[in-house]
């Protein structure tokens, strides 16, 4: 593009309801405004709820449910018809708002419709659940894009799906009104991008398209699966070579800990795109895994930044161009079990490692991380839940009069994330020190580049995460009260 452009994404909590579409409209004005800033291009979900709303309309249209369907159709219609009157006041805007909302809801009532007679045929069902579950994004762009202009920013919402995705596979094992995710396909989403926002862009008009829904080259109407509303922004943002692209959510950005948990966490400026994905894959909730794989081998930086404090810089995620010892954050992923394959004959064959985890694909599950290997052992830690599948796979497939399988559950790892952590020698120490302290026992421990990751008992994770951010981020200083003394000892007394 001839112009520089960012990418603005918001998501479902900073347009829940009409006042924060407002203020969302708010910071796009101000973006479009500033002159420091690049052009604007604007990605939006849903309002927090409704996808779950939809994809509950989904479940009663396949079910027959009709009664419970058309109620849910009546409130969802309700609740944006409730925002148009907060996000515009009464006049032409407004009525164009109106008109355009029931003009979507009417075609949302069509593909329900169609949903219910796929269903009693098998017809694609998949597919005809993402056509309903996209129209959360689509009522939300028109929202968005009417409160716009009402702060004076020409805004036009961008009502053809922006990013073209492969054709999704069908699992028939997925019960009916479950929305199924789709891959991008990069060059074609490039293409379409540039049809669709570029002459917007260069007429002077902020595009608001939406994010979660694409097409397929097939046709159809898909998803990027649930938690893809990121992932969209930097697939659109990688398409139009975007200068960066801000990721608003309700936290200022990623901090040292979960703050639910832990009471003085600190905010992290920069963190590098590796130890944003370890972050995000060791169960911090503020980016989804997938979002940072379209612009991480271009270098376009990611800002995660609060929707209710925009004056907040917030963090910026991008390429290593920084100095950092220690840890920089801790987090906890919970349910997990510990399955753990040796060898009963110590001078035997070396571990066939590359099986181990052929199976555990075949399972589904991904190992999150893997303990210990040497030639008669292997440790890896998997989801509670795919477990005794992945156990069950390994004992058929393998000989067990060469291998034994074992199993511990309730298990939880605390990961120490950071990317100057192993080149610190006391940086490992320190973290099984202060779980000694607080007799917290280490299963098991793994390391990477960019941290440790120590394995405990589920039960133990919080109060462990808790004593490790203590110890190594953030040392809780005591409040000490002197003694009155003095005149303030008589004023007391």
């Amino acid at each position: 593009m001839e112009q520089s452009v960012c990418v603005l994404k918001f998501g479902g909590t900073s347009v829940g309801s009409g006042e924060r579409i407002r203020r969302v409209a708010s910071i796009v004005a101000d973006t479009l405004n500033d002159p420091t800033t690049p052009f604007p291009v604007i990605v939006v979900s849903a309002m927090s709820g409704v996808t779950d709303q939809l994809l509950r309309i989904a479940r009663f249209a396949c079910s027959g449910e009709s009664e419970s369907c058309d109620q849910e159709l009546v409130a969802l219609r309700q609740k944006h018809l409730d925002a148009a009157a907060q996000v515009t006041q009464a006049g032409e805007e407004r009525a164009r708002l109106l008109d355009e909302l029931e003009h979507a809801l009417e075609r949302l009532a069509e593909d329900v419709q169609t949903l219910r007679k796929a269903a009693a045929s098998g017809d694609m069902v998949h597919l005809r659940t993402a056509t309903v579950a996209s129209w959360g994004e689509r009522l939300s762009i028109l929202l968005v894009a009417a409160a716009t202009r009402t702060y004076g920013a020409p805004a036009e919402a961008v009502r053809k799906e922006v990013i073209i995705t492969s054709h999704p596979p069908h699992d028939p094992s997925q019960p009916f009104g479950v929305v199924e995710g789709a891959d991008p396909l990069l060059e074609e989403t490039r293409v379409n991008a540039h049809v669709l926002i570029h002459p917007l862009v260069e007429a002077g008009i902020v595009p608001i398209a939406a994010g979660f829904m694409g097409r397929t080259i097939t046709g159809f109407v898909t998803t990027l699966g649930r938690n893809g509303s990121d992932y969209s922004a930097t697939v659109i943002g990688a398409a139009l070579d975007c200068v960066d692209v801000s990721i608003y959510t309700d936290v200022d950005g990623v901090l040292t800990a979960d703050p639910r948990l832990v009471a003085n966490t600190r905010l992290l400026p920069q963190l590098s795109y590796a130890e944003a994905a370890r972050l995000s894959w060791f169960g911090a909730k503020v980016l989804h895994p997938r979002t940072l794989i379209p612009i991480a081998h271009r270098n376009i930086p990611v800002r995660v930044r609060n929707s209710f404090r925009p004056h907040i810089r917030g963090t910026i995620i991008g390429p290593v161009g920084y100095a950092q010892s220690g840890a920089g954050a801790i987090t906890i992923r919970r349910n997990l079990a510990l399955i753990t394959v040796e060898s009963t004959d110590l001078f035997g064959a070396p571990e066939n490692a590359g099986q181990v985890f052929a199976l555990a694909a075949k399972a589904g599950a991904a190992p999150v991380a893997i303990c210990s290997s040497s030639g008669h052992h292997l440790s890896f830690v998997v989801d509670e839940k795919a477990a005794d599948t992945v156990v069950a796979l390994l004992q058929h497939n393998m000989d067990t009069s060469l291998w034994s399988v074992s199993l511990r559950r309730g298990l939880a790892a605390c990961a120490c994330i950071g990317s100057g952590f192993t080149n610190d020698p006391m940086s490992a120490g320190r973290a099984i020190t202060a779980l000694a302290s607080e007799r917290i026992p280490v299963v098991s421990q793994g390391a990477s580049e960019q941290g440790i990751t120590l394995i405990v008992e589920d039960r133990s994770s919080e109060r462990a995460l808790r004593c490790l951010h203590r110890d190594l981020i953030a040392p809780v200083i005591p409040l000490v009260r002197h003694p009155a003394t003095g005149k303030e000892a008589r004023r007391k007394a």
